[in-house]
């Protein structure tokens, strides 16, 4: 202990106390010079030179006190209890981070829970969204359901009308076959019916037959006449009489001249090459020259009865095919007297034409048609060989044969006439005014007594009376086998 003097004996070292370096050389140093005074060393607790350490055993041991007296633990204790106090601490420590441990374990596991939490709101939001959706898909779902319900359901309906309908298309695919089936074997027989009728018309009432005229040959005639002509001469003579002039061009005819074609017997026949310049020499020479012997040979009755018969035939031809001709042609055009060679050329070219249509409709071979050739065109449509009389259907026109009855007649172009009545139109020379409107040939009886010739037809006829009544005559004959013809077609 420590006095107030300041000096003290030295204490023994207190057990367990380890002393440090600085204090054992202080104790050295005291030990020294004890009981001096010294002013620069400093107390090593206090760092102040205002005491006089008097003991330094005890100031090792740690066995001494404040000098003020305000404390009275010593040193050694207060270390001691120091010791204590951070054992203590640690183990405080030790025990607080145990309890922090559970607590940190707490907060991780709270935290985790709270982020649980928060994903498990974030999914039941996300799932509450997907419900939503799921709802509206469902919704969605349950219209395209009924949507496709209503197709379905519209479908089947459309596919039974579908069968319905292809049912009914066999039943009239079917029936249509057997309507053409039987439209064909009606055609058939129509075809049958109406070739009896025409072969019969043909073969009694207008026969047709190729005549030989017995003509001979102008090249003969010029070699007998003439000694000095060479045979080249007559051959040229020979081919230029097989000629015909079509369509601008030269055509070689075999028919031609040798033989003509007659119409209701052989006494009314017309040329085979279609040359009808008789019928105008006949009239040009009757304006010069009059006499018995012009009535008598008068080459133009025979034409003109000739196409007028051939007038006649095609029109009941035309009723009988239910064809329709493209040139209105009246029964009397040819028994006029006297008919200028436009008139005349006229109305020859719309016979020519008529025949031709025929021809075309009846599928007659194209090959053996000339276009001037009257009746031998005819004469080709009534064959008994021809395999498609009495057809009915479509049917094409050749414009070229039709281009080829165009007959140049320079004569024809140039004429003039000058009178105005003879600038007649188609469609006035068409209507046939002279001619009476017959009634259905069903109710058609047939004529006791000739038909009259009209008034108007007898003031136009000039004389001489011979020529006048020839075509009186024939116009009442036409007359009366067209009326019995259609009456005894329309009764069968």
């Amino acid at each position: 202990m420590a006095s107030p003097s300041g000096k003290g004996a030295r204490a023994p070292e207190a057990p367990g106390c380890g002393s440090r370096q600085l204090v054992r050389d202080l104790v050295d140093s005291v030990d020294d010079a004890e009981g001096l005074y010294v002013a620069v060393e400093r107390c090593p607790l206090c760092n102040t030179t205002r005491r006089r350490l008097t003991c330094a055993k005890c100031v090792q041991n740690g066995d001494f006190v404040y000098f003020d007296g305000r404390d009275h633990e010593r040193f050694s204790d207060k270390k001691e209890r120091l010791s204590l106090l951070k054992s203590k601490q640690e183990e405080f420590q030790k025990e607080v981070l145990k309890a922090m441990e559970g607590k940190r374990i707490t907060d991780q596991l709270r935290w985790k829970i709270m982020s649980c939490k928060m994903r498990i709101e974030q999914l039941k939001q996300t799932i509450c969204k997907g419900n939503e959706e799921m709802k509206k898909n469902s919704e969605g779902l349950l219209k395209t359901k009924e949507k496709n319900q209503k197709l379905y359901s519209r479908a089947q309906r459309h596919q039974e009308k579908k069968e319905k309908i292809q049912r009914h298309n066999r039943k009239l695919g079917d029936l249509v076959e057997k309507k053409t089936i039987d439209l064909r074997s009606h055609y058939e027989r129509l075809a049958n019916l109406r070739r009896a009728h025409i072969l019969e018309l043909t073969s009694v009432i207008f026969p047709i037959e190729e005549v030989k005229t017995g003509v001979r040959d102008p090249a003969d005639v010029s070699s007998e006449s003439d000694s000095a002509m060479t045979s080249s001469t007559v051959s040229k003579l020979a081919e230029a009489r097989r000629t015909t002039y079509l369509s601008g061009r030269w055509v070689c005819d075999d028919h031609n001249g040798d033989t003509s074609i007659s119409i209701t017997g052989p006494w009314i026949s017309l040329p085979n090459n279609g040359d009808y310049s008789a019928y105008y020499s006949w009239v040009e020479e009757k304006k010069t020259t009059q006499g018995p012997d012009m009535e008598h040979n008068n080459p133009a009755y025979t034409i003109s009865a000739a196409l007028c018969y051939a007038t006649q035939l095609v029109n009941i031809l035309s009723h009988i095919l239910d064809v329709n001709l493209p040139k209105k042609l009246c029964n009397s055009e040819f028994c006029g007297e006297n008919l200028s060679r436009q008139k005349f050329t006229r109305a020859v070219k719309k016979l020519n034409a008529n025949i031709l249509y025929l021809c075309f409709s009846q599928h007659v071979n194209l090959d053996q048609l000339q276009p001037l050739h009257t009746l031998r065109n005819l004469m080709h449509l009534v064959s008994p060989n021809s395999e498609h009389l009495g057809r009915s259907g479509p049917f094409e026109v050749r414009a070229d044969l039709e281009e080829s009855m165009e007959f140049v007649d320079p004569g024809v172009a140039g004429e003039s006439d000058e009178s105005g009545d003879e600038h007649i139109s188609d469609e006035e020379t068409d209507l046939g005014m002279d001619w009476e409107n017959l009634p259905s040939p069903r109710f058609c009886d047939i004529p006791s007594q000739p038909v009259e010739v009209s008034q108007s037809q007898s003031t136009q006829a000039s004389p001489p009376i011979a020529s006048s009544s020839a075509g009186g005559m024939i116009s009442s004959a036409a007359a009366s086998v067209t009326s019995w013809f259609k009456a005894y077609t329309g009764h069968r």
